[in-house]
């Protein structure tokens, strides 16, 4: 007689139990902090603006400078500013990676005996530059929906 393909034996499913307990997961607060980390694939793209306590002192100078500037009086502007604020951000981290991998460049003393120039492969010029015109296009597109919403609001 055939086994049904779809059918879990009583076996199969104690030893996934078995196995699950030992897949529970980080369980101090380092392995926490660290864990929930793990989909941050990369600074332009990743969802946290900040990781550090000053990082995040510098930002909110940053953002609150943003939102002097633009006076945001509705939810829409505001949340405007802060992505504005976000994307700024991102720009700043893409100029300061980019500044540490020529860096790290310059001090590996065999890379440098290996390669003619002290410059970033081609690809990693090529991922860079993509990121800075899509951070610049976004930035441009959410200054003028900004200056939108303020020359609205001020002709009402």
């Amino acid at each position: 007689m055939e086994k049904d393909q779809g059918m879990t034996s009583e076996r199969q499913a104690a030893a996934n139990r078995r196995n699950a307990q030992l897949s529970t997961g980080p369980r101090t607060p380092e392995g926490r902090a660290i864990s929930s980390r793990n989909s941050h694939q990369h600074g332009v793209l990743s969802q946290r603006v900040t990781t550090d306590v000053e990082e995040n002192e510098i930002y909110e100078r940053m953002l609150n400078s943003l939102m002097e500037e633009y006076g945001p009086r509705s939810k829409t502007q505001i949340l405007l500013v802060e992505r504005l604020a976000n994307l700024f951000w991102r720009e700043r981290w893409l100029i300061q990676t980019e500044r540490s991998q020529l860096s790290l460049q310059q001090d590996d003393v065999f890379a440098a005996a290996k390669a003619k120039d002290q410059s970033l492969t081609l690809t990693d010029q090529l991922l860079i530059g993509r990121y800075q015109t899509m951070l610049t296009n976004q930035i441009n597109i959410t200054i003028a929906q900004i200056g939108r919403l303020l020359q609205r609001d001020a002709a009402d």
